[in-house]
């Protein structure tokens, strides 16, 4: 597609309409930027939710990321598609926000990080869904921060292991060895709950997309 600058010339085609909006934005027109800040908000959210295990500090971090990519408009080059673009700037600051949030839990009591991880619910037949959900956060919240970005990223936001090893900036043989690593971490941590989050409509679907 033709992006347009603003001033009537044309770069030329682009088959990425996201990237011809980041090019049309980085050329002045700031409607192009909100337009990509409206379709890919929510996903975002969602994204450092599953990341950093909180709703508050999720949309935070959303707000964080875009104001980035505003700042990004003079250097950026379409190198990518622009969801890679996107969800490696959201990476690295989900990683980085909880590098963070861990250096100081370490500095101030070295047992506080394990603390700071969302409580699991009591392991029972009557799990919630909402309890179950809990608990597949909780076991998210427990994988080494590459393996969680490589899982979330290719089983949730539906990236391919290419897109996905340019957004964590790895091979894509390593990518598939991060899910592998978490895969098997995740079923060692949800065994106890499988046979009840599979049967159920509301989670099974969330738990299959991560194991």
């Amino acid at each position: 597609m033709p992006v347009w600058t603003g001033d009537g010339s044309t770069m030329g085609n682009v088959s990425d309409p996201d990237v011809a909006l980041m090019l049309a934005f980085a050329h002045g027109r700031e409607e192009a930027f909100v337009e990509l800040y409206t379709r890919h908000r929510d996903r975002i959210i969602r994204y450092a939710r599953r990341m950093l295990g909180d709703q508050a500090k999720a949309e935070e971090a959303a707000q964080d990321v875009f104001l980035k990519l505003y700042r990004a408009r003079d250097s950026y080059e379409p190198k990518s598609r622009f969801s890679t673009y996107l969800y490696r700037i959201a990476t690295n600051h989900c990683i980085n926000l909880h590098a963070r949030v861990e250096r100081r839990l370490l500095v101030s009591d070295p047992e506080a990080i394990d603390r700071a991880l969302p409580g699991a619910p009591n392991q029972h037949d009557a799990l919630s869904n909402d309890e179950l959900r809990a608990s597949l956060q909780v076991a998210l919240a427990k994988l080494p921060k590459p393996q969680r970005a490589a899982l979330l990223l290719v089983h949730y936001e539906g990236l391919s292991y290419r897109d996905a090893a340019e957004v964590i900036e790895v091979s894509e043989g390593a990518v598939k060895s991060l899910i592998h690593r978490a895969r098997t971490m995740l079923m060692v941590e949800l065994a106890p709950l499988l046979d009840t989050a599979l049967t159920r409509l509301d989670t099974g679907h969330e738990v299959k997309h991560a194991l």
